[in-house]
């Protein structure tokens, strides 16, 4: 995806650049992340949790970050900024402001990717809480012994995220 389409699936208004909401310029006060919620994987447990925190905070500062172009389109009409692209990927991590969300939720259907994802993100925001759901409780000691703040473990019975 190039460019532009990233930044039109952002929402921002024309007159302000992608470059100038990520580094918060001065003049874009009203885009500055405080308490800012990253969610890497839109798919039902990423969708849920930005439904929760959208139907408890209206006005949060959410961004999703997803592989599939057809989820973020729906995590923007789900009134959340977001971002096509790989959460192993340091440019979309980047693109994503990661470095500014004090949580980041990730929620995305494989162990081995979340793991890796866990890392880049913890490279970039050594400061943030990260909370992993993973599939398999075997990995479960393996994400809080790299530092992931909280791991989730999904049910089997549950639907693929």
């Amino acid at each position: 995806m190039d460019h532009q389409s990233r930044l039109a699936l952002r929402s921002w208004p024309s007159h302000f650049t992608e470059s100038d909401a990520i580094r918060l310029e001065p003049h874009a006060e009203s885009f500055i992340m405080t308490d800012h919620l990253l969610v890497i994987g839109y798919g039902d447990t990423g969708r849920h949790a930005v439904n929760s925190v959208l139907s408890s905070q209206p006005d949060a500062q959410l961004t999703v970050l997803d592989s599939n172009f057809l989820s973020v389109a729906e995590a923007v009409a789900n009134g959340a900024l977001a971002v096509h692209g790989d959460g192993r990927d340091r440019c979309a991590l980047d693109e994503a402001a990661v470095d500014l969300a004090d949580r980041v939720i990730v929620a995305v259907p494989d162990d081995l990717n979340a793991y890796l994802i866990t890392r880049a993100v913890r490279s970039l925001n050594p400061d943030t809480v990260i909370v992993a759901v993973i599939r398999e409780p075997s990995n479960h000691a393996l994400f809080a012994s790299d530092g992931t703040m909280s791991v989730h473990i999904r049910q089997a019975d549950d639907e693929q995220a």
